[in-house]
C-alpha cells in the first residue's frame, strides 16, 4: 500500500511540476522545475519498475506540457527526454542486484547526466533562449543544481544495490597514514593540471582547434565582478560539489566495476573517456579524458577515493587560479 501511495504521489508531482514549466517564464525558475521534474520521473521510475507502463504515467503526467500553447518542438521533446529517462530507470531498477554493481550502472549515471543536460537545454527553450555567460543567477542555478542532482543519481545506483553503508566505509576509509593519501592527491591534481595545460597547447597549436573552456570564471567575465556570496557558491559548486559527486559515479561506480571484468588497461581508457564525454564538449574531449585516467590509476593504485576526490577538487582549484590570473 505505501509503494502506491508513494508512486501515485511521485505520479502527481511530476503533473504539477510540468503544468508549472509550461507557464514559467524566468529562466532561473525553468531551469530550477525542469531539474525537479526529471528528478520526480526518475523516482516515479524507480519504484514503478515497469517501462511501458512508466512511459504511460509519465506521458499523461506530464499533459500540461503537450497541451500547452508553447512552440511544438518545445512541447514534444521534453516530454520525450523524460519519457525516456523513465524507461531507462524502470529497466535498470528491475534488473538491478541486490549487493553488486556492475558496468551498466555506471553507463547509466553517465546517460542519465546527460540526458538531464538535455532536458534543462530543451527546458529553457521553452521560455526564450538565455546564454549562461550572459545571465549571473541562471549560472549560478545551473552549476549549484548540477552536483547535487549527481549525488542523487549516485545515491539511486547503490540504494538500489543496498550498499550505500559498505561502499562508504570501502572507499572513504582513513587508514593509519591517510596523510599520504592527501599527499598522493594534491600531486595527482598538479599534474593532471600540467598534462592538460600541454594537451591544450598542442590541440591549438598543432590541431588548429580553438578551444572552448568550461570553466565559468573563463566564459562568464561577469563573475570576476562579483566577489562574496556568488563568488563562494561558485567554488563550492566547481572544488568541492562537483569533485565529490563525479569520483563516486566515475571512479568508486564506473571504473571500480570495470576493472575486474575488463581488466586494467581497458577500465582506464574507457573510464577515462566517459569522463570526457560527461563534461560535453568536444574540445576539451583528450584533455579531460586524460585527466580521467589519472584519477582512475589514482583510485587503482590507493582503492580509496580520498585521493582521487582531492586530486579532482585540486585540479578544479588550480584551473579557476588559472583563470583569474589570466583574466586579471
Amino acid at each position: 500500500m505505501k509503494k502506491w501511495v508513494l508512486r501515485f504521489a511521485l505520479w502527481i508531482a511530476s503533473g504539477i511540476l510540468a503544468d508549472l514549466l509550461a507557464h514559467a517564464r524566468a529562466p532561473e525558475t525553468i531551469l530550477t522545475v525542469s531539474l525537479c521534474l526529471s528528478v520526480a520521473v526518475g523516482a516515479f521510475a524507480l519504484v514503478l519498475r515497469r517501462p511501458f507502463w512508466t512511459a504511460v504515467s509519465i506521458f499523461f503526467a506530464l499533459s500540461g506540457l503537450w497541451l500547452s500553447a508553447i512552440p511544438p518542438a518545445d512541447r514534444w521533446l521534453l516530454p520525450l527526454v523524460e519519457v525516456t529517462i523513465g524507461m531507462m530507470v524502470a529497466w535498470w531498477s528491475r534488473h538491478a542486484k541486490v549487493g553488486k554493481i556492475a558496468p551498466r550502472d555506471g553507463f547509466l549515471g553517465f546517460v542519465l547526466l546527460v540526458m538531464m543536460s538535455l532536458a534543462l537545454s530543451v527546458a529553457l527553450m521553452i521560455g526564450h533562449t538565455v546564454a549562461l555567460s550572459s545571465n549571473l543567477p541562471l549560472l549560478l542555478a545551473a552549476y549549484l543544481l548540477t552536483p547535487p542532482t549527481e549525488v542523487l543519481i549516485v545515491l539511486m545506483i547503490l540504494g538500489r544495490h543496498q550498499i550505500i553503508r559498505p561502499f562508504i566505509q570501502r572507499n572513504y576509509r582513513w587508514p593509519r597514514r591517510g596523510w599520504s593519501l592527501v599527499g598522493i592527491g594534491f600531486a595527482a591534481g598538479v599534474a593532471m593540471s600540467f598534462i592538460t595545460a600541454f594537451l591544450v597547447d598542442i590541440e591549438h597549436g598543432v590541431g588548429h582547434i580553438t578551444v572552448q573552456s568550461n570553466n565559468p570564471f573563463v566564459y562568464a567575465h561577469g563573475l570576476i565582478h562579483h566577489a562574496g556570496l556568488v563568488m563562494f557558491l561558485m567554488m563550492v559548486a566547481i572544488v568541492v560539489m562537483a569533485p565529490l559527486a563525479e569520483e563516486i559515479l566515475f571512479r568508486g561506480i564506473l571504473f571500480g566495476s570495470l576493472w575486474p571484468i575488463w581488466g586494467l588497461g581497458w577500465a582506464v581508457i574507457v573510464a577515462g573517456v566517459v569522463f570526457g564525454l560527461a563534461h560535453m564538449n568536444l574540445t576539451l574531449l583528450i584533455p579531460l579524458a586524460c585527466a580521467g585516467m589519472v584519477l582512475n590509476l589514482v583510485y587503482y593504485k590507493t582503492r580509496s577515493l580520498i585521493p582521487s576526490t582531492i586530486a579532482h577538487a585540486s585540479f578544479n582549484l588550480l584551473s579557476v587560479i588559472m583563470a583569474l590570473s589570466a583574466i586579471h
